[in-house]
């Protein structure tokens, strides 16, 4: 599980703002899109679901479950990549049985299955977003305002 502290610049409905510092730990996470950078680009402020019931003021302690990130992870790189592979070697079978030329039809049955693969993963990210399931959690408040 990866954790982040951080305070509370606002909260709404179950929603929760926090400001915290930017870490090596970001660079890797999949939610980046849930974050916003201040000023200079050290400080940011993270959408966080507000588990705790923390209030503005509150340090608080950000969590993200591992197993999200890992998923993500392999939706976003490994996925496409399996896909190109696939319809490239299918492409390699099905091209010489089309009377097409074998390097044409791997390229395009590559490159049709990579695009379909984005497509899959654009529709499985918004599913995981409804769901909160890549979106950080406010487990606990450290020091109350």
């Amino acid at each position: 599980m990866m954790t982040e502290q951080g305070m509370v610049k606002k909260t709404m409905g179950t929603k929760a703002w926090v400001v915290t510092t930017r870490s090596e730990m970001c660079e890797a996470c999949a939610s980046q899109g849930a974050c916003t950078v201040l000023g200079g680009g050290k400080e940011m402020e993270v959408e966080a679901i507000n588990t705790a019931q923390a209030r503005p003021g509150d340090q608080v302690l950000l969590t993200l479950e591992n197993q999200s990130l890992i998923k993500l992870s392999f939706l976003v790189y490994m996925f496409p990549i399996l896909a190109l592979i696939a319809g490239a070697a299918l492409g390699q079978k099905v091209g010489p049985l089309l009377s097409i030329n074998q390097e044409l039809a791997s390229f395009g049955l590559g490159a049709i299955a990579f695009g379909l693969a984005f497509l899959i993963v654009r529709k499985k990210d918004k599913k995981l977003e409804q769901a909160g399931s890549t979106i950080p959690k406010v487990a606990r408040i450290i020091k109350g305002e």
